[in-house]
């Protein structure tokens, strides 16, 4: 007897084929938002010669980015649930689509920054519409799976973008990477539009669910496990996005790579991660548990952060593949555990917008911490300082009641 009949007996819902499909379509559409955001570190040492920015200065390129996702988090949840998501499906490419263009228009260094702050309003949106459709249309069986498939969109967008920019840059400069990002935005825009819509064809929800009270955002808002979990979200980008920020630039200061070398190397954790991430939501729908492989991520990740000041070009090689993997074990099942932590399938928008509350408030602080600490202590001290983030991680990872 087929796992959809088995369902059918057992009064579970079973994921319908179309949902798949509409899975590949929100992977290709989030993509654009950290293909725009990701757009700074693989060129940032053209930015600073063109922009005569410091590398505090340059960091702000990314730190302002998340300014407008931390401020947007939650409201883009109630937005969501007011509007509905074809609404703020555009409003999520659109902001993307306006502000990677106005970027490359700009002709000062404000101009540039409000630009960032316009396309941080997209991906806010975009972070929570795409976690919320998901729970409509995959069974709680098949979630993690396709979570996991989801959570490739920054490993995607990031490592397409450290592999793109230095090419399209040094060829035609850095405003052509903006108007990259710009029309990739604008064409998956129109595709979301046409594959996706309103959403309103999704599944019932499932019986169990229907059966149980109807959860209110109030009481969503309330919910420890979910901060504890946006807590140790943070925590990760903090870490992982502030060093990655600044590691091409290490590598072409201090190991001697060329732009276009250290781009190549510090893509390679995001394209391992596109394998990963669902690798990871797979092993946590096999194994009945979102906490286990989150908690194991950060407690490898506690020891792989401080190593690359330490060692030499091949033992950097290994240690990327290795970050590459651990990493993909973290996002997917924070998100997986966070709508389910919610209760009720229709708050999941919210849940997810508070996870990105952390989210940004990590990428806000990690790459102008980080940047700080290579001017203040050297690159060393900068690595070594990314362990106490992954042990706040694995703290308040830790004490979130879920599954």
């Amino acid at each position: 007897m087929g796992e959809c009949n088995r369902r059918e007996i057992t009064g579970k819902r079973a994921t319908p084929s179309r949902a798949w499909l509409i899975l590949v379509v929100l992977l290709l559409f989030s993509v654009s938002a950290p293909l725009n955001q990701f757009k700074v570190p693989p060129i940032m040492p053209l930015l600073m010669d063109a922009l005569g920015l410091s590398m505090g200065r340059a960091g702000l390129l990314m730190s302002v980015y998340a300014v407008t996702g931390l401020l947007l988090a939650l409201p883009s949840g109630f937005i969501l649930q007011r509007v509905g998501s074809r609404i703020t499906g555009l409003l999520a490419g659109g902001s993307l689509v306006v502000g990677a263009a106005l970027g490359a228009l700009s002709r000062n260094t404000g101009v540039l920054l409000a630009s960032r702050v316009i396309e941080g309003i997209g991906t806010s949106f975009m972070a929570v519409l795409a976690p919320a459709i998901i729970a409509r249309w995959f069974a709680r069986d098949d979630r993690g799976t396709a979570m996991g498939i989801w959570a490739a969109w920054v490993p995607v967008g990031t490592a397409a973008m450290l592999i793109l920019a230095p090419s399209v840059g040094g060829a035609w400069g850095w405003r052509a990477v903006w108007w990259l990002g710009a029309g990739y935005a604008l064409a998956v825009t129109g595709l979301y539009l046409l594959g996706v819509g309103t959403g309103r064809s999704a599944p019932a929800a499932a019986p169990e669910a229907r059966s149980a009270p109807a959860v209110g955002a109030a009481e969503v808002l309330r919910n420890r496990d979910i901060w504890l979990l946006a807590a140790a979200f943070g925590a990760f980008n903090a870490a992982v996005i502030g060093a990655s920020t600044y590691l091409p630039t290490f590598l072409t200061d201090e190991r001697g790579l060329t732009l276009a070398q250290a781009s190549l190397l510090s893509s390679v954790p995001t394209l391992i991660t596109i394998f990963s991430a669902p690798g990871g939501g797979l092993v946590s729908d096999r194994i009945g548990s979102r906490k286990t492989p989150f908690l194991v991520g950060f407690a490898l990740a506690l020891l792989l952060l401080p190593l690359p000041a330490a060692l030499g070009l091949s033992g950097l090689f290994v240690l990327v593949v290795v970050q590459g993997i651990v990493f993909g074990l973290i996002p997917t099942n924070i998100f997986a555990a966070a709508v389910e932590a919610a209760g009720d399938e229709e708050q999941s928008g919210l849940a997810m917008a508070m996870i990105m509350v952390g989210q940004n408030g990590g990428m806000l602080l990690g790459p102008a911490v980080f940047g700080g600490f290579v001017e203040g202590v050297g690159w060393a001290g900068a690595f070594a300082s990314l362990s106490v983030m992954a042990a706040l991680g694995l703290a308040t990872g830790w004490l979130a009641r879920v599954r």
